[in-house]
């Protein structure tokens, strides 16, 4: 009878996917698996089935849960999973047991959360960091110590800075031409988040809404303190003229400051000059790193880094190479020099023989580039080229 129905509802603090995938787990471990079967709307109506999703629930690794309303084995009632929060419609006789249940899903929820302190993307995959390598990074000494000044003290020092008195809330943005590293600085970033017990959530540069994606990211974000929101290419609505869309990111970012979440926001973008006014005031955008910086010696330690060592010419000018890789972005000078002129070297060392990168390599496979490193600059000021 309906006098004998209670209503239950639960409210977490976590996303609904964490949400329903804590409570498959543990219905299926309380009641036996496969828990799950369809309500009827009327007793003489056949059910109606339970509703199926699948989830990635870790690299590579996707579970089939249940979600919306559905009954479970052993409980006299029905649940409804309604985003973060669970309702039950259940006999007040059942109401020890249901609400031991959820304090079962609670405490799943903070032992082994499906996101916190991983690596996320909007569309809920997870990111492999594990072969980002801060060591085989070249950045100038300058870059360097910006990152690390601004942004990389508050995830490795968290606890100091907290008792210092300075909150747990940056928005940093990374600005330089196409190659010049800033992806892969977000990337060094978002390891040493991890490491260091918080979550991150990524929101690729291939999303069509940015302004829409940005103010739930930081919704979501907010769940899982401390938390890093990755966001890259962030103006590319601005440079399209998009005005509302430029209101929107505003509102969202000015909305977290007002809050007590432990959030830093890191944005890319190729276009500074691009940005609106409004964003580059302190509090929208608290520090701006530039990564256009890269010297000679940089120049020659980076290619100390990509090619081999043994492969290295003894009497190599590096002060020529420099010169003439000068207006090169460092994924040129890495990537294609670097690698190219390593691929010479074995490509022209006779069986048996160490190859060997000289000068003269590193100036042909220089050479060999100048077309498409112009074409990439070309396309970068017309607007077509994705933050790096």
């Amino acid at each position: 009878m309906a006098k004998d129905r209670i209503v239950i509802v639960r409210s977490f603090e976590y996303d609904s996917i964490d949400l329903a995938v804590a409570f498959n787990n543990v219905a299926g471990d309380v009641f036996g698996r496969d828990p799950f079967y369809g309500t009827k709307d009327r007793f003489w109506m056949s059910r109606n089935p339970v509703a199926f999703s699948t989830v990635k629930v870790g690299l590579n690794q996707e579970a089939k849960i249940a979600i919306g309303r559905m009954k479970i084995r052993g409980v006299d009632g029905e649940f409804i999973l309604d985003g973060s929060s669970v309702q039950a419609l259940v006999n007040k006789n059942e109401t020890v047991k249901v609400e031991s249940f959820l304090d079962k899903v609670k405490a799943n929820l903070k032992t082994a959360s499906l996101y916190k302190s991983k690596a996320v993307t909007s569309s809920r995959g997870f990111m492999d960091l594990s072969k980002v390598n801060l060591g085989q990074l070249v950045y100038n000494d300058r870059v360097f110590g910006e990152l690390a000044d601004n942004l990389w003290v508050l995830i490795e020092k968290t606890e100091q800075c907290r008792r210092a008195g300075v909150r747990i809330r940056r928005k940093i943005l990374f600005q330089g031409r196409f190659g010049t590293g800033k992806t892969m600085a977000a990337l060094v970033t978002a390891k040493k988040a991890v490491e260091n017990g918080f979550t991150v959530f990524y929101l690729e540069p291939t999303n069509p809404d940015v302004s829409g994606a940005i103010e739930f990211m930081l919704q979501v974000a907010k769940k899982y303190p401390p938390a890093l929101l990755i966001i890259e290419d962030f103006d590319r609505e601005q440079r399209s003229g998009d005005f509302h869309a430029m209101g929107k990111t505003m509102a969202a970012i000015d909305g977290m400051t007002s809050k007590d979440s432990e959030i830093i926001v890191v944005f890319t973008t190729n276009f500074k000059d691009k940005i609106a006014g409004g964003f580059q005031r302190p509090g929208r955008i608290d520090k701006t790193i530039g990564f256009n910086s890269f010297t000679p010696q940089d120049t020659e330690r980076l290619l100390k880094v990509v090619v081999p060592s043994e492969y290295l010419g003894s009497d190599i000018n590096w002060e020529k190479v420099s010169g003439a890789t000068s207006h090169m972005t460092p994924a040129f000078i890495g990537e294609g020099i670097g690698v190219g002129a390593t691929l010479a070297a074995i490509s022209r060392a006779s069986n048996g023989e160490r190859p060997i990168v000289t000068e003269e390599i590193l100036l042909q496979v220089s050479e060999g580039l100048q077309d498409q490193h112009k074409a990439c600059e070309t396309a970068e000021q017309m607007g077509f080229s994705q933050s790096k």
